[in-house]
């Protein structure tokens, strides 16, 4: 009984040991990308334009759902749920405008990343690198 203990310990052992390694082959990755795309003017430009394209298309989801609300509130028209239908749009008025200026960003941005003057490099990549590494991960130490 006391050999099954300890071979349940050594593979949950190594079971740990292969996850860490995986995480931290994961961070690796991240930091490598990221500071490649972070240290390349134009990269950077293409990567927050599709961000922004990403947002919309998460918000445009959202903006479909709270005019679903809107319209199955707006059939109440008691005062006790005026506060909520004030509410609501308010946020699809806030959502719209997000929506818009994200949109505009987004323009600006791939208009900078098609810009050839602005394929700009910044060395050396290993300093960025550490950066990315510091400001994305030492915060959150892995677990073992």
């Amino acid at each position: 009984m006391a050999r099954n203990k300890s071979k349940h310990r050594r593979e949950d052992k190594r079971f740990r040991r292969q996850q860490r390694d995986r995480q931290l082959q994961e961070q690796d990755n991240v930091v490598l990308d990221s500071a490649a795309t972070l240290t390349c003017a134009a990269e950077t430009a293409a990567d927050f334009a599709s961000q922004c394209a990403h947002q919309q298309e998460e918000i445009q989801f959202d903006l479909s759902f709270l005019s679903l609300a809107l319209e199955i509130w707006g059939e109440r028209p008691e005062p006790a749920t005026q506060p909520l239908r004030d509410a609501l749009q308010a946020l699809l008025q806030e959502r719209q405008r997000h929506m818009h200026a994200l949109e505009a960003f987004g323009t600006q941005l791939e208009q900078l990343a098609d810009d050839p003057s602005l394929h700009i490099h910044l060395d050396p990549i290993e300093r960025y690198q550490q950066l990315v590494r510091d400001r994305l991960f030492s915060a959150a130490p892995l677990q073992e």
